[in-house]
């Protein structure tokens, strides 16, 4: 990892603190007022894409919006600046500075003697953090701004250079009267990559129709404590899913994805050889991204089911051994027809995903522990027989994806079997 690079993009703040005056003398007791110089690295300015591209070390972030916090070691805000990036918004206080400013360096003035930390948040909503609570003197200590809360919904899964990022460090004597801090401005949430799907070796047909983000936190804390209370999914004992998914979804759009293109390709190699359908994102080179709060769930928990995911799956014809071990072909479609299946249902499964590994194909691995900054990149990601249901999340399921990490930090992970 790059010091001043978080893989994705980490913004390097740069802060030196001396005293304005040469006057070295001050009267006992009193704070020494002095300045501050800060230099924001590897921002860039907001831009827009409605597409991802898998996340790769040398991206930059983007700075939509901030805060500087300087505090005092019993967390009191002691001095605060809004930072910006539209001209038009630098009002009538001297609160409120250009991000371009910040990345050419800036000198603060007047910053308190008692000042020991400093902090930045950037690329949050007024919804979550507004500019006038701190400026009327709402948020007075840093705790306050800990215990804000950030929403999924502004991690804006379409464009995951957007995402709330945040770090704060001790200032550090650095000789004389100057002082200093190296600030990693980390993203506070992770991210899902999945590349393409394949189909497992007695999956003869079958359409993805749609891949779902199915059981997260939609908020979460400043300080990255979430709360159960914020942890969401569908209902998974409704008795139509394809239903239950259209209503859930329509209140996180963002964590969906449905355009899906099949390519026929050929996997394995000589005699192995066979060609498959493989379904992919629309956009060539383009991943399926999901953003997601990083928080380790054991899987043995039962009363709460951490991160999960559902692909919706039909027209299959597969594969499947009788009592003696022979191979049978069935056409799902025409055998949910003959049991009498609703015709809304008819021919429909769902790939539960409950549990996410770093060792492909290792049923005694343990689940990946996620966290925030990370981005996990999906592996082998197939389709089988073993893993597909005509519910959603049941009970009985124990599935997982092998994943790989990498710091975005991006870790690669695989499904596991």
């Amino acid at each position: 990892m790059k010091k001043f690079m978080f893989m994705l993009a980490l913004g390097s703040v740069l802060f030196g603190l001396s005293a304005c005056s040469s006057d070295d003398e001050n009267i006992e007791g009193e704070s020494t007022e002095g300045c501050v110089f800060i230099k924001l690295e590897n921002v860039v300015g907001p831009s827009s894409r409605m597409t991802e591209d898998p996340k790769i070390e040398s991206d930059i972030t983007e700075f939509h919006n901030g805060f500087i916090i300087f505090g005092t070691p019993k967390s009191a805000i002691r001095k605060h600046y809004e930072i910006v990036t539209d001209p038009k918004l630098l009002d009538k206080t001297d609160h409120v500075i250009l991000l371009d400013e910040l990345r050419k360096g800036k000198t603060f003035k007047d910053i308190p003697g008692d000042v020991t930390n400093v902090a930045i948040i950037a690329n949050i909503t007024e919804d979550e953090i507004n500019p006038e609570e701190f400026h009327n003197g709402t948020l007075r200590f840093h705790n306050d701004v800990l215990n804000k809360i950030i929403n999924l919904e502004n991690q804006y899964k379409d464009n995951m250079s957007h995402v709330a990022l945040y770090d704060m460090k001790p200032l550090e004597v650095t000789g004389g009267n100057a002082m200093s801090a190296t600030l990693e401005l980390r993203p506070m949430c992770a991210r899902l990559e999945i590349a393409k799907i394949t189909p497992g070796p007695d999956v003869v047909e079958y359409q993805v129709d749609g891949i779902y983000l199915a059981g997260f936190y939609k908020q979460m804390y400043v300080s990255q404590i979430s709360n159960r209370e914020f942890w969401t999914s569908p209902d998974y004992d409704n008795a139509d899913p394809a239903t239950e998914l259209v209503n859930f979804y329509t209140g996180y759009p963002y964590l969906v994805n449905t355009d899906i293109k099949a390519v026929k390709e050929t996997m394995g190699e000589g005699d192995d050889a066979r060609e498959v359908t493989a379904f992919y994102p629309e956009e060539d080179g383009k991943v399926w991204a999901f953003p997601f709060f990083g928080k380790y769930e054991p899987r043995n928990d039962t009363e709460h089911y951490g991160l999960r995911l559902i692909v919706k799956v039909s027209n299959l014809k597969v594969y499947l051994k009788d009592e003696n071990g022979d191979r049978h072909l069935r056409d799902v479609t025409a055998w949910d027809k003959e049991q009498g299946v609703p015709e809304e249902k008819v021919g429909i499964r769902y790939l539960n995903i409950n549990g996410f590994v770093e060792n492909y194909h290792d049923t005694q691995a343990e689940p990946v522990q996620f966290y925030n900054g990370n981005i996990y990149q999906v592996q082998n990601f197939e389709i089988t027989t073993q893993n597909l249901s005509d519910r959603i999340m049941p009970t009985d399921i124990n599935v997982n994806i092998t994943v790989t990490v990498k710091a975005w930090s991006i870790k690669k992970v695989y499904p596991q079997i």
